[in-house]
């Protein structure tokens, strides 16, 4: 990582302190430190810094982004493979172009809250690794509404599951991580952070824009593992965006990292 890169990120880090918190989130034991995250924003205090924005050297560049009529509807899941009966939430997958001329694409799989969806925030879910799976990993084995039952072919319910607190998105990135790929070979051997936190900035515009309920809703970013640099740089990125447009691309509220 570039020296500059990494100092911005420190400060970055810094600036964040009393919003990032880490939390074991890999046996998903319970959903509170997600509520405590959420509960942290309506402090009257300023938590965001942008300060450390002022002297960036990064300048916008525009991003792609594709029309998106009837993609929602389309990614609409009506039952998962081996899924119980009752399901009481809806749930989408599907595919985010990031880059059409090198034909990247990210996949996602989003679990609305069962309770008062319409009025809870947004949370993104990055697992780490580098190249670990935040739907098999992050979805069907931590902190999604289901789990693989021992028969390796039907899914229980995940008692702990984090769309009781919020709306839970998954992402898997960079591309060649789980479901998402490119169809330029060469991506898989160029992929870096800084990379990695463009594309996934993409990915969110477009999906606000197949998902335009969401796009004002309050929005947290977390992740485990190698995450702890994905998080923070996409973050960074997401300020600096809506600094630069002079608006809120994004309306982002805080993050959260776990060292697992």
């Amino acid at each position: 990582m570039p020296a500059r890169m990494m100092k911005a990120t420190f400060l970055f880090l810094l600036s964040l302190s009393c919003l990032v918190v880490f939390v074991q989130c890999y046996g998903g034991r319970n959903f509170d430190p997600l509520k405590n995250l959420i509960r942290a924003d309506r402090l009257k205090e300023r938590l965001i810094d942008t300060s450390t924005l002022e002297n960036s050297e990064s300048e916008y560049s525009p991003v792609y982004v594709a029309p998106q009529d009837g993609l929602k509807a389309a990614d609409k899941i009506e039952s998962l493979p081996g899924q119980p009966n009752g399901a009481l939430f809806d749930q989408y997958s599907g595919y985010v172009t990031v880059d059409p001329n090198a034909g990247r694409a990210l996949f996602y799989y989003f679990t609305e809250s069962p309770q008062n969806s319409s009025t809870k925030p947004l949370v993104l879910w990055l697992n780490g690794g580098p190249g670990c799976s935040s739907f098999g990993n992050g979805a069907m084995m931590e902190l999604g509404p289901y789990r693989v039952h021992s028969d390796g072919e039907t899914l229980q319910q995940n008692e702990y599951a984090w769309n009781n607190a919020a709306n839970i998105l998954f992402l898997e990135s960079p591309a060649g991580v789980g479901f998402s790929y490119s169809n330029t070979t060469s991506d898989y051997n160029l992929s870096g952070d800084k990379r990695t936190a463009e594309d996934s900035y993409t990915f969110l515009v477009n999906w606000l824009e197949r998902f335009p309920e969401y796009k004002t809703r309050d929005f947290f970013l977390t992740g485990e593992s190698y995450a702890g640099h994905y998080v923070p740089q996409l973050a960074q990125l997401i300020l600096q965006n809506n600094k630069n447009t002079n608006q809120t691309v994004i309306n982002l509220k805080g993050i959260a990292v776990s060292l697992y």
